[in-house]
């Protein structure tokens, strides 16, 4: 969709598609629905997360003179015409530009995602993205060589038309993608024999390891290596992270492969620098051990903890609590342009977190409960059988002790979870007490009542113990290695935006009215 002359937006946006705030909702509901049918880690949740939120900040930053470019906070040195400073051009500019991260985890999606687009948006001319396109090639020489005559060309011959500005914001957060060290394409590899990050040459996996990470050898395979002599004492090499074997419904049997160990050391941080701050927890780990087997049969007979360890294992589940609150406590309160950045400050401290606790993951490199529990194999442990829906504890053999749900493929300490919980505290109860004026109160979302964001927090954290995932020092320990993260995603979107140009445009809060086609 190409216009020769300046656009009336109540003309080109389609009568059908839904307001700005419904497809938002839409396209997050989307997203998440995607991720979870591929059962995508939590790392790379939050990485997709971040990207999809980038597209928003994005097309914000290419439609509205105040706001600058969310990667780099440089403004955008060109001026914007009146027209295109609306919310109804930055949402066809989103809609378009998250085509480019679908398509990054996998053409069939992309595909769906296009088709969806027609049926739920009824917004026809969403394309897929070509990185030998001319869009593509006028985004790199523009952010990569510094030349933008050839993109700013394009944008005026094009008259800013939204779904091209959706490709050229797709494109730049592409780029970004492309290097931010996550190895999300596979293009790389960790080569033993030169000791060194290598080019992959084929059969190539998104997200595998650059830095050649490899469990240490687990004495309990290995006897000899054994010097506890002692199946309750854990020491040396007992006390390092094993995979653990997992099933599926057809009978298969793998063990685990350490998600993104690499991350620590090669992820793009936004925020501040990783640190290495957490001193190593000196868990007695068979005291520790059998307050895992208490809690969980504790949990074993209380529903209530069950349903919040299935919640919060899902952090979409938790942003979409915050979301819920936010629309519930503050619905004419927030302009469709605020919620973005509110969004993508939100989304660079969970980025970070997560980059900052799989770095100590690393360091630290400490055993799940679960590994160690089954070594004491006869013994016969009354707690958690296996069965979610069984209520109360029942005799079990340790050979055969399972959290109440799947322990995620990396090491024990600290807890991602609460690491996450507090960056996302952190960063709402700082906004809206900055911007609004209070803090979210009483959101009631999957049949529970969160008294605030601490709340959230809490249950979050305190949930990887109720499951049996974690020991209980690694909750503090998430906690210490992601505060400020909140704050500092908050001052970054302030430095977004300059207050001091004016916004010529629509603020578009929940109740505004669709423009109307007048010409």
């Amino acid at each position: 969709m190409f216009v020769t002359d300046a656009y009336d937006i109540g003309c080109i946006y389609p009568e059908e598609m839904p307001d700005p705030w419904t497809v938002r909702e839409y396209l997050s509901n989307w997203g998440t629905s995607v991720g979870v049918r591929i059962g995508t880690e939590t790392p790379m949740v939050v990485r997709g997360s971040f990207y999809w939120g980038a597209c928003q900040a994005m097309c914000l930053h290419l439609h509205d003179p105040r706001i600058s470019d969310p990667f780099t906070k440089a403004p955008l040195g060109a001026p914007l015409p009146r027209y295109v400073q609306n919310a109804f051009s930055i949402t066809m500019c989103i809609v378009q530009c998250d085509i480019h991260y679908v398509n990054e985890s996998g053409l069939e999606f992309a595909e769906e995602y296009v088709q969806w687009t027609k049926d739920e948006l009824k917004l026809d001319g969403i394309t897929l993205p070509s990185r030998a396109g001319e869009v593509g090639d006028a985004v790199e020489k523009a952010y990569l060589q510094g030349n933008a005559g050839p993109l700013g060309a394009m944008v005026l011959g094009n008259d800013y038309d939204p779904l091209l500005m959706g490709h050229i914001a797709g494109f730049r957060v592409m780029l970004i993608a492309s290097s931010d060290g996550w190895n999300s394409n596979g293009s790389l590899q960790y080569s033993r024999e030169l000791n060194a990050t290598v080019p992959c040459t084929g059969s190539c996996r998104k997200f595998q390891d650059t830095t050649g990470y490899a469990p240490m050898p687990n004495p309990r395979t290995y006897p000899e290596l054994d010097t506890d002599n002692d199946k309750y004492k854990c020491t040396g090499l007992c006390r390092y992270w094993q995979p653990l074997q997992e099933g599926s419904a057809a009978g298969s049997m793998q063990q685990q492969e350490s998600v993104v160990p690499h991350l620590g050391q090669k992820a793009t941080t936004w925020l501040r620098p990783v640190t290495s701050n957490l001193v190593d927890p000196q868990y007695d780990i068979y005291e520790e051990s059998l307050e895992v087997i208490e809690q969980l049969k504790i949990t074993s007979g209380d529903d209530y903890r069950k349903e919040q360890v299935q919640i919060m294992d899902n952090k979409l589940n938790v942003r979409y609590i915050i979301r819920i609150g936010m629309a519930d406590q503050y619905t004419n309160d927030i302009p469709f342009q605020e919620y973005l950045l509110f969004v993508h400050g939100m989304s660079m401290a969970e980025y970070d977190g997560v980059v900052q606790a799989w770095h100590e993951k690393r360091r630290h490199d400490v055993v799940r409960p679960t590994t160690f529990i089954k070594n004491w194999d006869t013994d016969i442990l009354n707690t958690f059988g296996g069965d979610i829906n069984h209520n109360g504890p029942v005799d079990i053999a340790a050979r055969d002790f399972e959290a109440l749900i799947r322990v995620m493929p990396h090491a024990e300490f600290p807890s991602g979870s609460s690491c996450l919980c507090t960056a996302y505290m952190e960063f709402v109860d700082e906004y809206t007490k900055q911007k609004l004026g209070s803090t979210l109160e009483d959101i009631n979302v999957f049949d529970s009542i969160y008294k605030n964001m601490t709340d959230v927090r809490d249950i979050c954290s305190e949930s990887r113990v109720w499951g049996g995932m974690h020991f209980k020092e690694a909750i503090p320990a998430g906690i210490e290695i992601c505060e400020g993260l909140g704050s500092l995603g908050l001052e970054w979107i302030n430095d977004m935006k300059d207050s001091s140009i004016p916004l010529k445009g629509d603020l578009y809060y929940r109740d505004s009215a669709r423009p109307q086609c007048m010409r």
